[in-house]
């Protein structure tokens, strides 16, 4: 369901609104590179999962394909993939410090536990993040963490590098 301001007429209904959405969905993606999932390894289904991934994660237009390109590192590799957003889905807390509690929800949101992509989407991504699904950085990037307040991340193949920019990382 394509996220835009949709006009209705007087009497139209969840239906009418939904397929005004799936409409623009089309409309607005049949440009994209959609050719590329095979060569991805997944379905246009899992492509709008990570897309709504990165749109969660990333504010900084330029780290939306480095951000998609982690994603498909990490599950190439077979690791959790630890992103916060899908922690913060499956709690519906989307503002604040995440405990070492909320870490750990029981949910197959929670893909600081679970291995894979999470069973559905996260939001409703843009065409941005969609494009960044489709055609990642080609990086050999494993992790990332947030090194301001703006949005902007330090990405890095190396684990211990990570955790030495996760010491200086700004409060969420």
């Amino acid at each position: 369901l394509f996220p835009s301001t949709y006009y209705l007429l007087s009497g139209d209904g969840a239906e009418e609104f939904i397929a005004a959405q799936l409409e623009a969905f089309a409309a607005k993606t049949e440009e994209l590179p959609w050719g590329n999932i095979d060569e991805l390894g997944v379905s246009a289904y899992e492509v709008v999962i990570i897309a709504s991934l990165i749109e969660k994660e990333a504010r900084i237009a330029d780290e939306r394909n480095k951000v998609a390109a982690v994603i498909y590192n990490r599950l190439k590799k077979d690791m959790t993939l630890g992103i916060d957003a899908t922690v913060r889905y499956a709690l519906g807390k989307w503002t604040g410090s995440l405990t070492k509690d909320d870490l750990d929800v029981d949910s197959p949101y929670n893909t600081r536990v679970n291995k894979g992509l999470p069973p559905t989407p996260i939001c409703s991504p843009g065409v941005a993040a969609l494009e960044a699904a489709l055609d990642p950085a080609d990086v050999d990037f494993l992790y990332y963490v947030l090194t301001d307040t703006e949005g902007n991340h330090f990405f890095t193949s190396d684990y211990d590098e990570f955790l030495e920019a996760k010491e200086q990382a700004p409060e969420q």
